[in-house]
């Protein structure tokens, strides 16, 4: 399997500007997270958890 970094890189990217409390693009996070659950079945849960936080708002 060919691992696709900078997904993983802009998730890494996106959860650092979350904890900082910086602006980012909510629903790109949300596709993001699914688009990595499913590419990576090992992180599907933690991913799918982060793409229901980024639904909701709240975070």
């Amino acid at each position: 399997m060919k691992y696709r970094w900078d997904e993983v890189n802009q998730m890494r990217d996106i959860l650092e500007a979350e904890i900082r409390g910086h602006h980012f693009d909510r629903e790109h996070a949300r596709r993001l997270a699914v688009t990595l659950a499913r590419m990576f079945p090992d992180c599907a849960q933690s991913m799918g958890r982060v793409a229901e936080r980024m639904a909701s708002g709240t975070g």
